[in-house]
This record gives C-alpha cells, structure tokens and sequence, in this order.
C-alpha cells in the first residue's frame, strides 16, 4: 500500500508541474509576451510589402492581420504601387483601424509622394531622364505633371519643333531632364530641348569620331537661344557628307560681355566658327566665333598704362566696386573702397579713370575714379 501511495504522490507531483491550461486569448498573450498593437485612424505604421498585384498591397505592420491598400488609392497611385516589391520596407498611415474581413486599410499616399521626390531628385543628379504628361499651355511655358506632382517647362527650354505644336500638346506624354527640384518649395523645373538636344547629337556620334578640336568650319546658325546659339555644318564620312550641329555658348560669340544675343546672330546666319569641344561618347560639339577674333586683351598693355586717364562705361555696380567697360572685351575694376561714399556711379554712366594697375595674363585692370575738382588746399 505504501509503495502505491509513493506512486499516487508523484503523479500529483508530475501534474502539478504541467502548464496550467489557459481560458482566454488574452491569457495566452500575457503568456507569450505577444502585444498586438491597437491601432486608430490617422496612426503612422512602419510595415513590410508582403504581396503586390492590380487589385490590393498587403503589409506586414505585425499587428492581428496583415494591412491592405485598395480602391481609389490602388487606382490613382496605381503605377507607383505596383512598382512596389515584396520585402520593400514602407512607411502608411491607417485609414480604417479594421474592415470587416479584420484587415487594417492603409494608405501610401505621403510615401509615395516622398518616394517621388527622391526619384526626382536622384534623376537630376544622374542626369536621367523623365516622362511627364503635358497638362496646359501658360504663359512663357508648359505646365506638365509627374505622377501628380505639377511642374513646369519654360519656353527655352522647349525644342523648336515641338514649340510649334504648342495648341495640341496637352495630354501628351514627353521626355524631359529635370533641371530644378525642391520639394521644400514645390519648384520642379523640367527641359525637354535637352532631350531633343541627347537625341540629335546621339545620332551624329558615328560622324564626329574624325573631327579634331580646332578645326575651322563655316556654320549656319538654325536657332537662337538664352544661353547661346545651335549651328549647323557639314561634314565628310566615308565619301558622304553628313550635316553636324553643335552648340556655340553665349560666353563663345564675343569677347564682350553679350547682352542680347540677337544683336550678334539670327536664324539663317552664316558664320565662321572653330570647333572647341567633341564629346565622342554623347556626341556633344561645342563651337566658339569669338576664337577666331582678335583677342582684346592681346594688346592692352599698349593702349591703358599705369598712371594714364581714361574714359569708360559703367556696365556692373557691385558690392565689392565698379565695373567699367574700357574697351569692347575689356573690362577695368574700381574697387569699393576707391569710392566716396555717395558719390557711387551708376549703370550706364560714362567715367574718368586713372589706370593704377594692369595685368594682362589676369585679364585684370584696377582703375581709380578721376578727380572732377581740385582738393582742398591744392596749388
């Protein structure tokens, strides 16, 4: 009897080892440590893509059930959705805490916004290029539109062929390089010459592979520009002669400081030119007139030495002193500290300088104003 008493306590024993059973999910939780998060709308929730179709997203946010993003969201947002990929890690706000199949439904829209920005951004920096859909035609430009974010082309920064079709452009989409991106300040400025610009020169690349920086060509100028003029001219490939454009900076008319373009050149044009740059992997040709003109600077210790009076015009006012064009190209500085306070000259204004410094291989000459009266106590 005493041995089957010994084997009845340790069965007790044993049983009362055993986890005891749990009655409520609640219990079970406190058990496990497991925190399901209680979420309300408008909450922020970091979660993983587990699934992406045309129909629905679903995130892992570690809370009952997975969060779903559907309907109107699924559809406005619907290209930059299905680039999404399984384990992408995204950033939701939840619109309904729980639908009736117990999903909580998110919505991407802040994410996706900020993710467009960044891919605006990144393209910018690489140099990459865009589609946008053209939306209207304002004044001096387009305004278009990336994946809901507006933007905006000025009208020099439109390829002349496409500026033609001004009126039938809205609802088309076109290429375009980002030029300006702030999401700070909602600015988003978009080029799409400079797509048509990549274009036609990728396709004379085969024909510029023999042209050296140097040459001389005679061009005809086919459009003017802000930032300076597009050329054309011709040249010979395997016995065929091949039309080449390239582009001749505005810092490449003259020697002088150039204002108005149109002043110097028009459409139609012809001009001897000298090829300044060839990119033979973008095929990419710079072109310069004021190359083949005579250097201003070239002889300008014979005409301004030091202690000598000249005239000039005022053609910059600066915090740092006075502008002063002596010559076409040729440009003298009086320092601000040179200048009686009030007595500053103003843009346009025609001044007496005495030369006090010249350095040609700077480009730099330091001029002084020339007194109008005598000192005080002057013999």
């Amino acid at each position: 009897m005493a041995k089957k008493t010994k084997h009845s306590s340790n069965t007790t024993s044993s049983l009362s080892n055993t986890a005891s059973p749990v009655s409520s999910m609640e219990e079970l939780l406190a058990k496990t440590g497991y925190v399901i998060k209680g979420l309300k709308k408008g909450d922020t929730v970091e979660g993983i893509v587990t699934k992406v179709s045309p129909r629905e997203v679903l995130i892992d946010i570690k809370g009952k059930s997975e969060g779903v993003v559907i309907d109107k969201e699924l559809e406005v947002y619907k290209e930059m959705l299905l680039g999404l990929k399984v384990g992408d890690t995204v950033v939701a706000q939840v619109i309904v805490p729980e639908n009736d199949r117990g999903q909580s439904v998110l919505s991407l829209r802040k994410f996706i916004t900020e993710r467009r920005w960044d891919i605006l951004k990144n393209a910018k920096e690489a140099g990459t290029f865009v589609d946008v859909i053209v939306r209207e035609t304002v004044r001096g430009g387009v305004l278009v539109e990336y994946n809901g974010i507006r933007g905006y082309i000025p009208q020099s920064q439109l390829d002349p062929q496409i500026e033609k079709q001004l009126d039938k452009l809205s609802g088309r989409i076109i290429s375009v390089k980002v030029v300006e991106v702030d999401k700070d300040t909602n600015r988003l400025i978009f080029s799409q010459r400079a797509v048509a610009e990549a274009e036609a020169f990728a396709k004379q690349k085969p024909y510029i592979q023999d042209l050296e920086q140097g040459t001389t060509v005679e061009a005809t100028i086919i459009s003017v520009v802000p930032f300076g003029a597009f050329a054309k001219f011709v040249v010979c490939k395997d016995d065929q002669e091949h039309e080449i454009e390239g582009l001749i900076h505005v810092s490449e008319i003259a020697w002088e400081k150039v204002e108005d373009l149109h002043l110097y050149v028009k459409e139609g044009d012809t001009v001897k030119v000298k090829v300044i740059g060839v990119d033979k992997e973008s095929g990419k040709v710079t072109l310069s007139i004021k190359q083949l003109l005579p250097d201003p600077w070239e002889d300008v210790l014979d005409i301004f030495q030091k202690d000598s009076q000249v005239k000039g015009t005022v053609s910059k006012v600066t915090q740092i002193g006075i502008f002063v064009t002596l010559l076409p190209g040729v440009e003298g500085l009086i320092h601000i500290s040179k200048i009686a306070p009030g007595e500053e000259p103003k843009e346009g204004d025609e001044i007496a300088c005495i030369v006090e410094d010249v350095q040609p291989e700077k480009r730099k000459i330091s001029l002084s104003m020339a007194l109008t009266e005598k000192p005080i106590g002057y013999r």
